[in-house]
């Protein structure tokens, strides 16, 4: 390896796995509902965009790559590849509802893991729970920024091509992307504390997620 690995590396790493385990939870919901047809179609896709990490540690993984460039394409695989698969899925089985739910049913499974962390479900403490397990970009790219912070609203902006470009090159609508994700963020932050509203507003350029309690 090219450096010694350090907590923003596994950091990095844990957000990679949550996109990763969402995956196989997609999977699974669907399996269980449409037969093991949906496991050749996960198949494919991992053909086409990799497999997954699963638990190998990360030093294992990297080997004697360089760090940063193999977190940057791990980040993307991950989305591309759950792009690729969400429109495999919407596809075949045009279960919007069941996706909603699933990732909804994710969003507040890996909230109550990071609930044993917090002492606190304050706003902020909430905000920054979530903004350190979901997976964006490398923290270099600077694709997202609060720009506003108060005791009672949070607005986190983002560029327009963060997610996007993942769900664009793989051909999966951005409209079910922005519903999957805000409902992801939504189910995740009122486990964390229920009085905490999400809304997501999407503009030419950008968009921001909300959060007022």
């Amino acid at each position: 390896m090219s450096l010694v690995l350090g907590h923003i590396h596994y950091w990095l790493y844990d957000q990679i796995k949550v996109v990763e385990d969402r995956e196989v939870e997609v999977v699974d919901a669907f399996k269980e509902k449409y037969g093991q047809d949906v496991e050749g179609i996960a198949s494919k896709v991992r053909e086409e965009y990799g497999e997954l990490k699963g638990d190998t540690p990360l030093e294992d993984l990297i080997g004697e790559s360089h760090i940063h460039p193999w977190l940057e394409g791990a980040i993307s695989t991950a989305q591309s590849r759950e792009a690729a698969l969400v429109r495999e899925l919407k596809d075949k089985y045009d279960d919007q509802e069941l996706l909603v739910d699933t990732y909804r049913r994710n969003g507040a499974a890996v909230a109550q893991e990071g609930l044993k962390e917090i002492k606190s479900n304050d706003l902020r403490t909430a905000f920054e729970l979530l903004k350190n397990t979901l997976v964006e970009r490398m923290p270099c790219d600077r694709l997202s920024a609060v720009v506003k912070s108060e005791e009672d609203i949070i607005v986190w902006r983002h560029d327009i091509k963060l997610h996007i470009e993942f769900w664009k090159a793989a051909q999966a609508p951005v409209e079910l992307m922005h519903q999957l994700y805000s409902n992801w963020i939504e189910s995740f932050i009122t486990t964390v504390n229920p009085e905490i509203k999400h809304e997501r507003k999407v503009l030419a350029d950008q968009y921001e997620d909300i959060f007022t309690i």
